[in-house]
C-alpha cells in the first residue's frame, strides 16, 4: 500500500526552482497524477521541481539521471525517468481516473502539430502555414467527434480526459502560448473545434494546477530556438521579478461550448 510519502513525482523546475518549468512531458505526468488523485485511485503525492544542474539531494540519492520528469514509488521501486513508462507504470499501479477509450483516429489527427510547431519556432519553416495545417486538421477531427457525440465530447476522446489528451494538451497551449509571444502568430479564432478544445482543458483543474505560466513557457522557448544570451538573461529576470505569474486561459467568446444541432 504506497502513501503519500512514499510517492514522489520529480518535474521540470522553473527559473526560480520553485514553480513548475515549462516541460510538456512533465505537465503530462503531473495531469495524470493529479486527475487519478481527484478520483481516489491514487494517493496525494509529493511533487519536487527539479534544476537538472544543481538537483536536490533527495533526486541525486535516487541515482537519477539528471532527466525528469521522474517517479519514484517508494523503498520497494525503482524511480523511472521516461515518461512513457512513468505513464505504463500509473496506469498498472493505480487504474482509473482518466477515460480509458483511446482512437487511433484521434492519434493520427494530434500526431504532426507539435512537430510542425517546433520546425516554425526555429525557422526551419518560413512561416506558419505547416503548423496552421496541422492545427485545421485537430480541429476537424474534435468538430466531427463533438458533433457525432451530440455535442458531448469536449476532448479527443469523450467528455473528460483521456492518456492522449494529457499528451496533447500541454503541447497545444505551449504552441498557442509560444507561436503568439514569439513568432506572432494566434491561432484563428474560426478554428472553433480548436478553441472548445483549450476551454475544456481551462476549466479541468488538472491541467490548470500543473500549467507553467506564460513566462515560463516563453523562456523555455527562448532558450531552444538559440535566442542571444542577452535576450535570454533579459526574458529571465522578468521571470524572476514577475510578482503575479500570467496565463493565456482565455478563449475567443463564441468558441466555449456550444448545443450542436
Amino acid at each position: 500500500m504506497h502513501t503519500n510519502k512514499d510517492i514522489t513525482l520529480f518535474v521540470k523546475a522553473g527559473k526560480d526552482e520553485k514553480i513548475l518549468g515549462a516541460c510538456p512531458q512533465s505537465q503530462r505526468v503531473l495531469m495524470i497524477a493529479e486527475l487519478k488523485v481527484a478520483a481516489n485511485v491514487l494517493p496525494q503525492f509529493k511533487t519536487i521541481p527539479v534544476n537538472v544542474s544543481r538537483p536536490p539531494e533527495t533526486f541525486r540519492r535516487l541515482g537519477l539521471r539528471l532527466r525528469v520528469p521522474a517517479l519514484y514509488l517508494g523503498s520497494e521501486d525503482d524511480p523511472v525517468d521516461v515518461a512513457d513508462d512513468i505513464v505504463t507504470l500509473l496506469e498498472t499501479r493505480f487504474p482509473g481516473g482518466l477515460l480509458q477509450q483511446e482512437d487511433p483516429e484521434a492519434e493520427l489527427a494530434t500526431r504532426d502539430f507539435f512537430s510542425r510547431f517546433c520546425f516554425y519556432i526555429r525557422d526551419v519553416s518560413k512561416d506558419a502555414s505547416h503548423l496552421e495545417s496541422e492545427l485545421r486538421r485537430v480541429n476537424h477531427y474534435l468538430n466531427t467527434v463533438a458533433r457525432d457525440n451530440n455535442g458531448n465530447s469536449v476532448f479527443l476522446c469523450g467528455h473528460k480526459p483521456s492518456l492522449l489528451d494529457c499528451e496533447v494538451l500541454p503541447k497545444l497551449h505551449q504552441v498557442r502560448v509560444a507561436a503568439a509571444g514569439i513568432k506572432g502568430y494566434e491561432i484563428p479564432p474560426s478554428l472553433t473545434g480548436l478553441w472548445r478544445y483549450l476551454h475544456a482543458a481551462y476549466s479541468e483543474p488538472a491541467f490548470v494546477r500543473t500549467c507553467p505560466s506564460d513566462a515560463q513557457i516563453l523562456l523555455h522557448w527562448f532558450e531552444h530556438i538559440g535566442e542571444s544570451p542577452a535576450n535570454i538573461r533579459k526574458h529571465h529576470q522578468l521571470v524572476l521579478n514577475e510578482k503575479t505569474p500570467q496565463y493565456s486561459f482565455s478563449v475567443p467568446v463564441f468558441a466555449k461550448p456550444v448545443i450542436l444541432e
